[in-house]
């Protein structure tokens, strides 16, 4: 039997040990940019979900705002009423000379 060469060995197996301790360095890193890259999507999935929140009650709530025409018509109004209330100034305003002259 041939002598077995121990520094040969020793060298194949701290060989072996190395490049299994730089893949497991390797996937090590790999892996926590991975976990990064999933913890900031999953961030970014709960902002938009928020914003998509957001957008629907916003939505909601201009759904009961009034529209063009419903100002219009609004505008209509008031300007009938202001219209009413110019008559029923004037008439009081007369109604007040009247009594302040009556003597």
């Amino acid at each position: 039997m041939d002598p077995v060469n121990w520094d040969a060995a020793k060298f194949a197996v701290d060989a072996v040990q190395f490049v299994f301790t730089l893949a497991v360095a390797i996937w090590v890193g790999i892996r926590t940019g991975q976990d990064k890259n999933r913890a900031a999507i999953d961030a970014m999935d709960q902002r938009q979900d928020e914003l998509e929140k957001r957008i629907i009650t916003a939505e909601e709530h201009l759904k009961h705002a009034p529209t063009h025409e419903d100002i219009a018509k609004v505008r209509e109004e008031i300007s009938g009423m202001q219209s009413a209330l110019n008559t029923n100034t004037q008439m009081v305003q007369r109604i007040h000379d009247y009594l302040l002259n009556k003597d």
